[in-house]
This record gives C-alpha cells, structure tokens and sequence, in this order.
C-alpha cells in the first residue's frame, strides 16, 4: 500500500504526523538520498521515506549507526545531491565526529541533518538540547512549529544549505514529531542532476594536506550570511502591539502553546509576540524590535535558556532595563516539557488576565484518579526474559551470588531488564557502553557481564569487542538477539538479510563477527531452550577470556506477525497442581500471568499467551502445560 507522502497532487491536503511531513519535504526537496538510523521520536521519518523510495527513485538506508548516516548522507552531497539524515537527539552525539569537519569543508548539495529532541525524556534515556550544536559548529538551526511547517522547512533548509555550503540542523521536539494534521502538499521535483564529484571547484582534502582551522574565517562568514537570511524569512513572525509593554518569543513548537495560551486569556491582540523559527543564529535585528518596544519579555522554549540567554546579551546594549523571563530565572522549570497550562499561567499571572478553568482542573483531577503507575516490563513471550532468567541461574551456579558480577546493560527492548521481578542490570548508559564499560570494570579485577541487544551490537558494539580481545580485557558478553531492532519499530539491521527498502542481501551474523574479531568461546542457543541457555552461560561465565554467548530467537511481537492469522496454542495452568508458590510470578513475570487472589494460585491470560514454553519450564511443580495437551 503506497503512503500519502507519495502523491503526486499538489494542493491536495492529507493528515500526516510531524515526522512524515518532514520526510514529505524531503521529497518535494529533490533528495536523491537519505540515510538514517531509527530512534523515538525521529524514526517515522525514516520509516516513511523507505516506505515510498524505490516509488519515487530515491535511495534509502538504515545505516549502521548516525555517524555512518550522516557520512553516507554526505558523499551524496559532495556529489551535488540533495540528502537528508534524519536521526533522534543522542543520535546526534554519536554523528558529531562527523559533523563538525564537514561545517567547515562545506557541502555542495543541500544537506538537512534532522535531529529530532525529547523534552521531558518520554522515550529516552536522557533529555538534552541539540541547539547548543549551533555556536559550537557554526550550524544554521531552523525549528518548525507545526507539520505544514515541518514540510515547507525541510525545503527551505535543502535550498539554504546550497546557498551558505553548510549542513542545516532542523530540530523538532516530540510533540510535533507525533502530532497530525492536514497537510498542503506541494509539487514533487526530480532536479536532475547527474551525480558529480567538482574536483577543481571544492576542495575535501585531507587534513593533512591543509590546516584546516584555517577556514575558521569562512565558515564564520557563512553563518553570518545565514543570518541575514534569517532576519528575512517569513517563518520567523513578528506581531507588535502599541502601548504593550509585555512581550512573548515563542521558539519552535512552543509558540503553539504561547498562541493558544494568549487566545485562552483573551488577549491575543493586546500582547506582543514573536515566533522565532531560527533559533541560530538568532535573527537580532527582528528581535531587536520586539525588545526595544516592551519592558518585560517572557521567552517559551524547549529544553534550556538557549534563547533567553542571546535576548539576554543583546539586551545588554538595545534595553539594558528590560526583565527577562523563562527558564533561567524559573519562570518556567528548567527540565521537562512545556505546556499550554504552564504558559497561560504564566501570562495571566505577569499581566493580570483572568486565569480561572475549573473545567481543566476537574479534567486533571479525574485523570489523576485514573491513571495508575505503569511498569516497564518485555512483552510476553519476549526471548529476553527467558534469557534473562537462566543467566541468572548461571551466575548463581558459578559466582554464587548476583552480587559477584556487575551486569552493565545497553539500549533496546533488552535494557528492561532491570525493572522487576528480573532485576537484572546495573548500569544502562548509551548504544555500545555495556561491552566498554565492562572492561573497564574487569581491568580492575571485578567481574562483569555485558548484556546487549543485536541492533545495539551493530551499532557500536563492534570497536568495543575488538578492544577488548586486544586488551585482554577478559568480560563475558550475552547478545540477546531477537532479530530486529524492536523497540523503534522493527527496523532492518546487517544481520536480517534485507534492506529498509525490501531487498535481499547476504546477512552479517553476529557470531561470525566474534570470532573474525578473535573471540576464542562463541556458543548461539535458542533463548526458549532455558536449561540449554543455563548450561552455555556456565561455561562462558567459566571460561579464561573473552567469551560470547547469543541468545537467539525471534522477537515475540515479528513471530506473532508471521503467525496471522493463526494464533499460537497458549498454555494454561492446572490449579490441582500449580502450589501456589508464585515463582512463576515473582521469579520470572511474564505479563500473561495472573495472580487469582480467590483460589491462591496462579493463572495465564490467553489472549496474550504467546505459547513459548519459558513459564512451564520454570513451574517447579510442572503444573503448566499446552492448552491442546
């Protein structure tokens, strides 16, 4: 089934998410290519262009990681192509290697690097503000507020970049990344040019050949036209009220919350506002205006004072009296997400508007009462529970207590091992830390284990086994491989044979990797197979070295897939055998499994039973069995 984003009728209006409009832009940019790699809340963009690429003629990849992304994106430019790399915000820290060499040798075809934020950390492992990259790498940054905004900058930003020969970083924030609406779609443009390297005209010379801090004065002189361009743009919009003495930036997505906030109040045409959709560099003159008319100005941005820190410098020398206002002096906290309600309290509070929605407070009251505490835990029938469980037995068996292993985790479906009742991870930093942390660990003398998931092996995974056969670093490593990136949304990695856009290749297997790198102790079990798992995790756990074990089978959700439309023979429990000793519950906790507080014994929900077998394996009375037996 074709996607929306493939139309080719402009005018016609369609509902896209934030992020399918940016990948819509991409499209009627002209990109040739766009490489990415899936991370919430940036991969529907990547999902969506892999969706439609061999349609429409243009190449797309899930790279091995953002800084492999962001390379590929980039030989496409040097080739005076269009491109776009679309990656989420920690992503972003793992493409800087890249990035900054590239602001100063400059780009050739329009090069939009998306970084997609995460106010609040919904599905992150931390919040942070990409637009700091700006004044560190003389990055143009440019921040839609809404998905008609998302498309129609994208464009912007593939002709901006051709024009100031930078890369542009287009951030967006959750909120946007996922919201709908309708959506003008424009022409779809096929440019046409021929793939062609400019060997006299631009210069990628090697370091060595040339200081390159030497371009230092170019690259500054680049911003600085960029700037000029953003004193222009009519993203940027600038409503000044006569006698008003309070004024309003809204930055990005936020000015929606300060719009909505002003017409709540009433007072839309008495207060002075500015949508600021280019955070850097800050179009100074545009906001120069609006500072120079007002006495206080209160500035709505997500996630730090990036702005309110610029208004606060320029201020210095255009309104050296004017009171500033936002995430600095706590007008607004100074981690999390904005919202309307924290806006219009705000503003009704700083002028006097009248702020009383008994209604909301109701609505808030009554889900408060609602809502319950959600605990993260694996699907049912996820593999890496299984897994999970005879490693525990393993280290018991072997060291004698959990507390004689560090067990340092990584990021996937994987890292929830640490929520109970498996209670199995002590530390959970970024793509790849698990296998580097735990040699620094073991250096020292203190035994650890690794627990990574495939798609993380693949993304960073790699450099750090090979040091740690070079260094002898003798850390033992499970690779819970459930054959799919699953916790962004099932996206293809080197070992599943296939490409984001449904070709067939040769796969990559993890275990071959291993030992091409010199990993001596390399054992594949299927994770179902618990007493086969426990009995290879022993002998890794015993072995002198660096040993591997890969705890192989397929993600519960992919095989409930391949299932359909059948459904898989669920298991029951028999009450006239189960004790009621809740190991099933307690010890292992799958989420088909219930607790029947009348009978005192345990019981399975069928509709999520995924029959893989792992509770009836760990019921000591072996009261579980086939619903069918």
């Amino acid at each position: 089934m074709s996607h929306p984003v493939a139309l080719d009728e402009p005018g016609k209006r369609v509902v896209l998410m934030g992020n399918e409009a940016i990948a819509r832009g991409a499209i009627e940019g002209g990109i040739t290519l766009a490489a990415s790699y899936p991370g919430t809340p940036s991969s529907e963009i990547g999902n969506t262009l892999a969706r439609v690429a061999k349609k429409l003629g243009f190449h797309f990849e899930w790279s091995a990681n953002e800084k492999v992304a962001l390379e590929v994106a980039y030989g496409a430019s040097m080739l005076n192509q269009r491109t776009i790399c679309p990656m989420k915000h920690v992503g972003v820290n793992v493409a800087l290697d890249i990035l900054n060499p590239i602001t100063l040798r400059g780009v050739k075809g329009g090069l939009v690097v998306v970084s997609t934020d995460d106010p609040s950390q919904h599905s992150s492992r931390t919040e942070q503000d990409n637009r700091w990259l700006g004044p560190h790498n003389d990055v143009p940054i440019i921040e839609p507020s809404n998905p008609q905004e998302a498309k129609e900058m994208t464009i912007f930003g593939l002709e901006l970049s051709e024009q100031v020969k930078l890369p542009v970083l287009l951030r967006t924030v959750t909120r946007l990344s996922h919201m709908r609406s309708d959506v003008e779609l424009g022409e779809i443009r096929d440019l046409g040019r021929k793939p062609e390297f400019a060997w006299d005209e631009f210069s990628y010379r090697v370091a060595g050949f040339e200081k390159l801090f030497r371009r230092h004065p170019e690259r500054h002189g680049k911003i600085d036209a960029v700037q000029e361009v953003f004193e222009k743009t009519s993203f940027n919009e600038l409503k000044l009220v006569n006698d008003s003495k309070f004024g309003i930036i809204g930055v990005g997505f936020a000015i929606t919350y300060v719009k909505d906030a002003l017409e709540s109040l009433g007072v839309e045409d008495k207060i002075s506002y500015m949508k600021l959709s280019t955070p850097h560099p800050m179009p100074a003159k545009l906001v120069t205006k609006l500072i120079e008319s007002v006495d206080t100005v209160l500035i709505a941005e997500e996630v730090d004072p990036f702005i309110e820190l610029m208004v606060t410098a320029l201020s210095k020398t255009v309104n050296p009296d004017l009171v500033i206002l936002g995430r600095k002096d706590l007008s607004f906290p100074r981690e999390g997400e904005l919202s309307q309600e924290l806006v219009e309290a705000k503003i009704a509070e700083l002028t006097g508007a009248h702020y009383d929605d008994p209604s909301r407070t109701e609505i808030e009251a009554a889900k408060d009462d609602l809502m319950f505490d959600r605990m993260l835990t694996m699907c049912a029938g996820c593999p890496h529970r299984s897994s999970i469980y005879a490693l525990k037995k393993a280290v018991k068996t072997v060291k004698g207590d959990l507390m004689n292993v560090v067990v340092n985790g990584d990021i996937g479906c994987m890292g929830l091992a640490h929520a109970p009742p498996m209670e199995f991870e002590d530390t959970y930093f970024a793509m790849g830390s698990s296998i580097g942390v735990s040699q620094g660990m073991q250096q020292l003398g203190v035994d650890t284990i690794a627990w990574i998931g495939d798609g993380t092996f693949f993304h960073a995974g790699i450099p750090s086994l090979q040091n740690a056969v070079h260094n002898g670093a003798k850390i033992k490593i499970v690779v819970a491989d459930n054959a799919a990136v699953a916790m962004t949304g099932f996206q293809t990695n080197p070992q599943m044979g296939i490409t984001a856009t449904g070709d067939k290749v040769e796969p990559i297997m993890i275990e071959d990797i291993a030992r091409a790198s010199g990993v001596k102790f390399v054992k594949v079990v299927d994770a179902y197979n618990m007493k086969e798992a426990e009995e290879a995790f022993k002998e890794m756990l015993e072995f002198d070295g660096v040993a591997m074990v890969i705890s192989r089978r397929d993600c519960a959700m992919v095989a409930v897939r391949q299932m359909r439309p059948n459904k898989p023979v669920s298991y029951v429990i028999d009450e006239d055998v189960c004790s009621g000793c809740k190991l099933c519950l307690s010890g292992y906790g799958c989420p088909a499994l219930m607790w029947n507080d009348e009978t005192m014994k345990a019981s399975i929900d069928t509709t999520l039973c995924m029959g893989c077998d792992s509770c009836a394996q760990v019921c000591p009375t072996k009261a579980i069995h086939r619903s069918d037996a």
